[in-house]
């Protein structure tokens, strides 16, 4: 896990901003740094060593007197893809996936990609064809910006890497700015919260040719067109696969843990790397790092111990607190790029520096899941509306009559989960407005507001979150708590094999008799403590926000007025009246005040202008 950069520039003496911009992610790569610079062409690498710590797996690399990549991620099947290119003639000097890549690319061309099970982002330079590679791994894991201006073609792991660029001036993209105030989107388009700073998306490689300055971009996976399938004992099949995802992601030389937060995935994790630990006799204890608070309502510690009692775990806890992430949120925006939705983020920034704390280079985390099967109680109401659609009432009645069994939830919310999947959409908005009334806390002026389509059945709607409106972001987010420690973070469910799966299991293995996860509590029913298989409430890593606010109102407050100067009226004063009365309890807990508060810090930290939409 590294940091990458690279500056093609019209003007040589431009290249040399390649040594800054790696300075800025010092943090991904604290254990070396390297550049190439050939023609108009320079790359930049920061290293942090996890695979073949020797310096031949030092990056840039060069391959053949011909290829050199810069490289962030890890190729989980490394080996196997080794074995294969040397059959074919292949040698390699090196112990690292970061010359399986090369060589690869020189054998199967882009469709290399196809070979790949990991997470990356990479360029390689092909001095023969004068072109350069970029790629993004399938559900975008790594990421990979680029920063266009006249003369010069930048890219970088992070967004603050341009900023030590000439010319460089932050100034908001306005309509992704009210995408993320009032619905909390981020990374659900290949545009930014930066005017000229673009991601390349999840699922697509870019190539950039440096005789005439040409791009072309193509998409090379999505998982909507995988086929599988699906036998007649998917129980089984869930564990083959969900054993090969979790042990390729132990391939390491480095100290290697689990994030642990008491739900069903991280449980089925950590549980799942002592089974296969102790099959290969490995004597070491497995080592958990969990986010606990002393609220009861928010607090998963009686989950945790159940699992790290069962597996025989050192157990790291954090118990994070609001002074905490009010000292630090100015170096959490910093290293997030982009404002953030909730101080849930804090929650696993408390993890990952506990982890490097603990020495831990390494960490297992179960994100994903919930995407791909299921997870969030959101699917309860799309679901019921998908079996309506589909005259399954006998069905239908099942899936109620489970889910109240559960104690979860009762006639109330089945009742608004129905109306908002059945009920006409504009009906629907109307009578969230008796509420509160939509984004009546920003000055929208001219923007163009992000549509975000209605999704009527649970796989369209497990798509949609896993391309555009959820996943992205969740791995924004964990992706630079992560490297703000020097740490990686790898995620099972994700996997090459294991996730396409499981987009593509039938609904009644992820929604059962009101109870989600079905395949996950079948196959690993042995396995699970009862505690935490018949857990069926969901919280991940969440914080007592709205506890926090009621006890700290003035100093938010002031804050709050603060963001309305900042943002020179994009923020309305009805921000505080919203904010009065969610304190009060007269509504629910309100997340915009968060997007508000955390909008303006940003703004601040990066010196954003805000301009004309």
């Amino acid at each position: 896990m590294c940091g990458i950069a690279g500056i093609i520039a019209d003007e040589t003496a431009l290249l040399n901003n390649i040594f800054p911009m790696a300075a800025t992610m010092a943090h991904r790569g604290p254990d070396g740094e390297g550049f190439f610079e050939w023609n108009n062409v320079a790359l930049g690498h920061r290293r942090l060593s996890v695979i073949d710590l020797s310096k031949l797996g030092a990056q840039p690399m060069h391959y053949l007197n011909r290829y050199t990549i810069t490289y962030n991620g890890e190729i989980y099947n490394y080996k196997e893809l080794r074995t294969t290119l040397q059959n074919s003639g292949y040698q390699f000097i090196s112990a690292s996936d970061t010359e399986v890549i090369l060589a690869a690319y020189d054998y199967w061309g882009t469709q290399c990609l196809q070979q790949f099970n990991g997470m990356f982002a990479f360029a390689i330079l092909d001095t023969q064809k004068n072109n350069l590679f970029f790629a993004r791994d399938r559900f975008g894991v790594k990421p990979f910006y680029y920063y266009q201006i006249p003369g010069l073609f930048a890219f970088a792991s992070e967004i603050k890497a341009f900023t030590v660029l000439p010319g460089w001036q932050a100034t908001a993209n306005m309509p992704k700015v009210y995408d993320y105030l009032n619905s909390g989107l981020q990374d659900h388009s290949p545009e930014t919260m930066f005017n000229r700073v673009f991601q390349l998306p999840a699922g697509f490689y870019m190539e950039y040719d440096l005789f005439c300055g040409c791009v072309s971009t193509l998409q090379w996976f999505d998982i909507k067109k995988q086929t599988f399938t699906i036998s007649s004992n998917p129980a089984t099949d869930f564990r083959t696969y969900f054993n090969q995802a979790v042990s390729l992601r132990l391939r390491a030389d480095v100290k290697t843990g689990s994030c642990l937060s008491g739900g069903i995935d991280s449980s089925s994790i950590v549980l799942t790397v002592n089974q296969l630990l102790q099959q290969q006799n490995m004597a070491a204890a497995q080592e958990t790092v969990s986010s606990c608070f002393e609220e009861k309502a928010f607090d998963e510690q009686t989950y945790i111990d159940a699992v790290t009692t069962q597996a025989n775990c050192i157990s790291h806890k954090v118990f994070p607190q609001l002074s905490q992430l009010y000292q630090d949120l100015g170096k959490i925006v910093w290293h997030q790029d982009e404002p953030f939705e909730s101080t849930s983020i804090f929650a696993q920034w408390a993890v990952f520096k506990k982890a490097r704390e603990a020495d831990i280079t390494v960490m297992l985390d179960g994100q994903g899941a919930d995407e791909l099967l299921a997870g969030y109680h959101a699917y309860y109401g799309i679901y019921f509306a998908q079996l309506v659609k589909e005259k399954k009432y006998k069905k239908l009645l099942a899936e109620i009559k489970g889910l109240k069994k559960t104690g979860i939830y009762g006639n109330g919310f089945i009742a608004r989960e129905f109306a908002k999947n059945i009920l006409p959409g504009g009906f629907w908005r109307r009578l969230k407005k008796l509420r509160y009334a939509d984004a009546d806390w920003i000055n929208t002026g001219k923007i163009t507001r992000q549509k975000v389509n209605k999704q009527h059945t649970v796989t369209s709607f497990s798509y949609q979150q896993i391309t555009n409106s959820n996943l992205p972001k969740l791995l924004h987010w964990e992706d630079r708590n992560s490297m703000a420690f020097s740490v990686e973070a790898r995620l099972p469910f994700l996997d090459a094999h294991l996730a396409p799966w499981l987009f593509h299991l039938p609904v009644s293995q992820k929604i059962n008799k009101g109870i989600t996860k079905t395949i996950i509590r079948q196959s690993l029913a042995n396995l699970l403590p009862a505690k935490v298989l018949n857990r069926y409430d969901k919280m991940g890593f969440v914080t007592p926000e709205l506890l926090w606010m009621q006890a700290n109102k003035p100093a938010l407050l002031k804050d709050l007025e603060n963001a309305i100067t900042k943002t020179n009226g994009l923020i309305t004063p009805q921000i505080l009246i919203r904010f009065q009365r969610m304190v009060d309890g007269k509504i629910p807990f309100d997340a915009t005040i968060w997007r508000a508060l955390c909008f303006a810090k940003w703004m601040e930290v990066f010196n954003v202008q805000l301009t004309n939409a």
